[in-house]
C-alpha cells in the first residue's frame, strides 16, 4: 500500500506562482526554488495490519451506537492547545475518541451514523512532491510524514474520509457530539446537554480484561518510577523537588506515554498542600517527601499513586505516628472495597480511623469543633474524599461522579484509594511537634467478582516496609 503520488516537478510557473501568492512563505521561495523542492523524493511503502486494539473498540462503537438508536454521534479527538505564538503543547487525544477509535491524527473526527456506518474524518497532509508539502506549516518536512489515510483505515478498521467533507456529512443532520475539544465541531453540532459524554462515561466505568491489562501496565510502570525516586533520594537533597519530578518523568516517558498528570512533589511542609505542583523548592535531609504521581500508558490508561517517604530513610517519631494513622485508614478503606458495597464505604471506613487517630495524636477534641458532625470535625486535616474512579482519565467518568458516588461498586470498577492527613505548619490547632507533617498513601484497586486486585501492591505501605524498601535501593 502506497501514498497517493503526484507528478514531481511538472508544475508550471503560473501554478507555482499562484500557490506562492496564497502562502505566507511567499517571501522565502521563488518559483524556481519551489519547483526544485518538489523533485527527488522517494515515497516509502507503508505496511499496515489491523491493530490489536481495533477489536475492542469495534465492540465499544456498537454499544454506544445502540445507546442512541437512530442517532448520529460525533466524537472529535481535539486539536493541540497553543503554548505560545505558533508553538503548541504536546497533544493528548480526546479520551472518548481514543476509547472508540484509537490513536489518530489531531483534528480527526469519528462519526457514527444511524445506519451503522462508521466513518473517521482525517485531515489529509500534502505528500512529498507536492508544493504544499513545502509551503504548509503542517507538512511532512515540518511535522513529519503522517500515516496515509488508507493505512489508518486498515489499522483501525474504520472507513476514512477527508476532514473537509465533515460539514457536508453533518449538514441538516441532528447529532450529538463530545464538546469542548474541537471548536469547529462545537460550532456545527448543537449542544445536547452532554448526554453523549455522560453515556460514554457510564460505559467507560466498567473495564474489561483488555482495559485492566492496560491499567496493570501503567501501575507497574509507576511502581518503577517510585523505585527510581527512592534510589535518587540522596540527590533529592542536593537538587530539590524539581529533580524528583525529573526522575519520575524520565521513567514515565520511558515506560509509558508520559505523565498521567503533573506530579505532586511535596518536600517538608509542602506535603501538607494537597495539590502542590510547583515542585520548585529544596528538600531537607530530615523532611518527608510526599510523591503523588502516575504513568499514562499508550492507550491513555492511567495510574495514580502516592507514598510519603522519609528522605533520610527513617521516619522521626512524630512522622511515624502520623504515617501509622494514615496507614491504618488506608487498610480500612481497602477492606471496604468490595462488589456490591457502596462507593462511599471506603471513605467512611477511612474517615472513622482518621478521626480516632486525630484524637490519639492530640489534635482532637477541640472546642472550636464542638457541635459539628464527626466528618466535619476531621475535615480541616483530611481535606478530600478517599476514592475516585480511575481509567483512561485519572479522575475517570467525572461527568457522572454524582451517579457512581451514590451507587454500588461492581466488578470491573477501578478505584484510586487515598486517605491522608495534612497538618499545615501555621495551624495553631495542631500540636507544635506535628505541624508541617503531611502524609498520603494511595493505591489503585480493581473490583473483582469475589474481592479486589491491588494493582500497585508491589509498593510497600507501612512505615517499616517503606524504610526497608528505601534501604534496599540505597
Amino acid at each position: 500500500m502506497t501514498d497517493r503520488l503526484v507528478p514531481q516537478g511538472n508544475w508550471s510557473d503560473a501554478e507555482l506562482t499562484a500557490l506562492l501568492e496564497q502562502s505566507s512563505a511567499a517571501g522565502r521561495f521563488s518559483p524556481g526554488l519551489l519547483r526544485a523542492m518538489t523533485q527527488g523524493w522517494s515515497v516509502p511503502e507503508s505496511d499496515a495490519a489491523e491493530w490489536r486494539g481495533a477489536g475492542p473498540r469495534r465492540a465499544r462503537r456498537k454499544l454506544i451506537a445502540a445507546d442512541f438508536p437512530g442517532g448520529t454521534l460525533v466524537i472529535p479527538t481535539g486539536r493541540p492547545a497553543v503554548r505560545t505564538n505558533d508553538l503548541p503543547f504536546a497533544f493528548r487525544p480526546g479520551t472518548d475518541h481514543m476509547w472508540l477509535a484509537g490513536p489518530t491524527e489531531p483534528g480527526s473526527v469519528l462519526v457514527l451514523g444511524p445506519d451503522g456506518a462508521e466513518t473517521l474524518y482525517v485531515a489529509e497532509q500534502p505528500v512529498l512532491g507536492h508544493p504544499k508539502a513545502v509551503l504548509g506549516s503542517h507538512g511532512p518536512l515540518v511535522e513529519g510524514r503522517r500515516e496515509p489515510s488508507a493505512v489508518t483505515a486498515l489499522r483501525l478498521g474504520i472507513e476514512t474520509r477527508p476532514l473537509d467533507e465533515l460539514d457536508k456529512r453533518l449538514c441538516g443532520t441532528e447529532a450529538r457530539a463530545v464538546r469542548g475539544l474541537d471548536p469547529h465541531v462545537d460550532a456545527i453540532v448543537a449542544d445536547d446537554g452532554r448526554e453523549l459524554e455522560k453515556q460514554l462515561a457510564r460505559r467507560r466505568l466498567h473495564k474489561d480484561a483488555y482495559e485492566i491489562a492496560q491499567l496493570r501496565h501503567a501501575a507497574t510502570a509507576t511502581v518503577e518510577g517510585f523505585a527510581a525516586v527512592a534510589r535518587a533520594l540522596p540527590d533529592a537533597i542536593r537538587y530539590g523537588e524539581a529533580f524528583v519530578e525529573g526522575v519520575f518523568t524520565q521513567q514515565a516517558r520511558t515506560r509509558g506515554r508520559g505523565l498521567a498528570y503533573t506530579p505532586v512533589v511535596g518536600g517538608g511542609h509542602r506535603a501538607t498542600i494537597l495539590h502542590w505542583q510547583r515542585n520548585d523548592q529544596q528538600i531537607g535531609p530530615e523532611d518527608l517527601l510526599l510523591l503523588d504521581a502516575g504513568v499514562e500508558g499508550p492507550e491513555l490508561y492511567a495510574s495514580d499513586v502516592a507514598r510519603t517517604m522519609p528522605v533520610s530513610g527513617r521516619y522521626s517519631s512524630a512522622q511515624r505516628d502520623v504515617h501509622d494513622v494514615v496507614h491504618a485508614a488506608h487498610q480500612a478503606a481497602l477492606a471496604a472495597v468490595r462488589p456490591g458495597g457502596s462507593f462511599t464505604d471506603p471513605h467512611r471506613a477511612a474517615q472513622a480511623v482518621l478521626a480516632d487517630g486525630l484524637h490519639s495524636l492530640g489534635v482532637l477534641p477541640h472546642p472550636v469543633f464542638d457541635g459539628l458532625s464527626a466528618g466535619e470535625r476531621s475535615w480541616r486535616w483530611t481535606l478530600h474524599v478517599t476514592s475516585h474512579m480511575l481509567g483512561a482519565d485519572v479522575h475517570d467518568s467525572l461527568v457522572v461522579a454524582g451517579e457512581y458516588a451514590a451507587g454500588a461498586l461492581e466488578p470491573g470498577h477501578v478505584l484510586a484509594v487515598e486517605p491522608g492527613l495534612y497538618f499545615a505548619p501555621f495551624d495553631d490547632y495542631v500540636p507544635e511537634h506535628l505541624r508541617g507533617i503531611g502524609v498520603r498513601i494511595e493505591d489503585n484497586v480493581v473490583v473483582e467478582d469475589d474481592g479486589i486486585e491491588i494493582l500497585t501492591a508491589a509498593l510497600p505501605v507501612s512505615a517499616t516496609g517503606i524504610e526497608d524498601w528505601i534501604a534496599d535501593r540505597a
